[in-house]
């Protein structure tokens, strides 16, 4: 095809578009070359291009600066303007891997990111929060954060002494003022000893069992959960490889009994088992400590929520009767939302030394600010206020949700527990909580159902982990209202 014909099949001058006219004449050109054009021939010249297109030579000489601009055409002295060799490369082989292309082909490559067995997980949406009744424990109320306390600790961070922290990449290093204050101000309130050499900061407690996961887990270790219990916990045995064992879970804690002896690993929640917020008794915790000894297992506690106790004094953790064979895990996200994701490990020195070395080819380590920050805003007192305000605020949901599920669902049964953001609520025999979600959620209202709590997950069906800390006094009252009409005008339709 020779140059006028290229020109007139790829450049149609459109003077009535709000397309500049040497745009129009750049995109043609453009088309032609990389369909393969002019790549034997060099461009018409600026004098015979305009005249074919009835344009101004400025016009085209504008069209050809954008594409030479571009790496697309390049000029030779007195000889023309010439097609760069790389375009057509680069076109050659666009066209190869099109014609060769197969869509399954990294696939093939990629590993199965499936947890074994397939077990059911945790879904949530990222528009929960925002319906109109969300009983879920996934986030705190927004007017309950503290953003004057926050930002003030952020622009701490930022200087002074604080400010080279914050910035500079601390090659795995976690910040030593936060793990001074961790240590000294939140641990040894809870009975806990320990030193630097102890503790390693996480990005929130799921990346903490994933660490501990890789480091502890092989192809078979049995592990001891609890039944109902955590599921992301379980995935994450899971999918490092390991044998569950699930162990119910009664008044007390866990049951000892129900522990297999071969287990190396035994996985706990004792503070407030999740999803019930059983409170593990002083007696049951001295036994959980002396069952692991004498099966030559660890432990790993779980304290996620250690702060939202609403009645009497928490118990010391397992924790505080040493680190030989147990391992610790807490963090912040509860209190602070995910504004602050951090959380922290405390275990044996070799533990903590072994599990930075995995954490090292992971992340390197956690934003310098974010830690510096929230040294500032424990050590300022935004921390402990910030437990006190949220607490009042739970309690007083707590109490309410309670009331008001004897008042409008008098069928429904929860867990007695002295705290924690969630009730664990057992339902009548005929209602399938799965299903029972399904239809609520046309209505605005979110539940947790609570089979995916469960090893064998038909057990789960008439359990609900209905949190409240979302809801203020007159959605909670609005929302189990709604769950009552629903249930009773549904019964009435069979």
């Amino acid at each position: 095809m020779f140059g006028v014909e290229i020109v007139a099949r790829y450049i149609q001058i459109d003077r009535q578009s709000p397309t500049p006219l040497f745009l129009q004449a750049k995109k043609g050109l453009e088309q032609a070359i990389l369909e393969g054009h002019f790549q034997s021939i060099k461009l018409p010249s600026t004098r015979n291009l305009s005249e074919q297109l009835n344009v101004s030579l400025n016009t085209v000489l504008m069209a050809y600066e954008e594409l030479e601009a571009q790496g697309i055409i390049y000029s030779k002295a007195r000889l023309g303007r010439y097609v760069n060799p790389e375009i057509a490369t680069q076109e050659s082989l666009k066209t190869v891997l099109k014609e060769n292309t197969r869509h399954q082909g990294w696939m093939k490559r990629a590993k199965s990111t499936a947890t074994p067995g397939n077990p059911v997980q945790l879904q949530r949406s990222a528009v929960d929060a925002e319906l109109p009744f969300p009983f879920i424990t996934a986030s705190i109320p927004e007017d309950s954060f503290p953003s004057a306390a926050w930002i003030k600790a952020s622009r701490e961070a930022l200087q002074a002494g604080s400010r080279k922290f914050s910035l500079y990449d601390n090659f795995g290093a976690d910040d030593p003022v936060l793990i001074d204050i961790i240590l000294k101000e939140l641990l040894v309130s809870r009975g806990i000893k320990a030193n630097a050499e102890n503790i390693i900061l996480t990005v929130g407690t799921q990346h903490a069992l994933f660490l501990i996961s890789e480091l502890l887990i092989k192809k078979g270790t049995p592990v001891a959960v609890e039944e109902p219990g955590y599921p992301d916990a379980r995935h994450a045995f899971l999918r490092a490889g390991a044998n569950i064992c699930p162990v119910p879970v009664d008044d007390s804690g866990i049951h000892l009994e129900s522990i297999p002896n071969n287990t190396e690993i035994i996985y706990t929640t004792p503070s407030h088992q999740l999803p019930s917020n059983i409170s593990m008794s002083m007696p049951r915790k001295a036994g959980l400590l002396q069952k692991a000894k004498q099966i030559d297992s660890c432990i790993i506690e779980d304290d996620y929520d250690a702060e939202m106790r609403f009645i009497g004094r928490s118990s010391p953790p397992i924790a505080s009767q040493g680190l030989d064979n147990v391992i610790y895990i807490s963090g912040f996200s509860k209190y602070l939302g995910a504004v602050c994701r951090i959380a922290y490990i405390i275990a044996h020195k070799d533990i903590i030394s072994s599990l930075l070395d995995i954490r090292r080819y992971q992340l390197r380590n956690l934003s310098g600010h974010e830690q510096r920050t929230l040294a500032h805003f424990i050590a300022n007192g935004g921390y402990d206020q910030q437990i006190r305000n949220l607490r009042k605020v739970a309690k007083k949901r707590w109490k309410l949700c309670q009331k008001l599920i004897k008042e409008l669902l008098p069928e429904w049964k929860f867990t007695t527990s002295t705290g924690g953001l969630n009730l664990w609520v057992e339902v009548p025999a005929d209602i399938n909580t799965t299903v029972l979600a399904s239809h609520l959620r046309k209505q605005g209202v979110v539940i947790e159902p609570g089979p995916v709590f469960f090893s064998q997950h038909e057990q789960g069906n008439n359990f609900i982990k209905l949190g409240f800390i979302l809801l203020n006094e007159e959605q909670l009252r609005e929302g189990l209202t709604k769950i009552a009409i629903y249930i009773n005008s549904s019964r009435l339709n069979k």
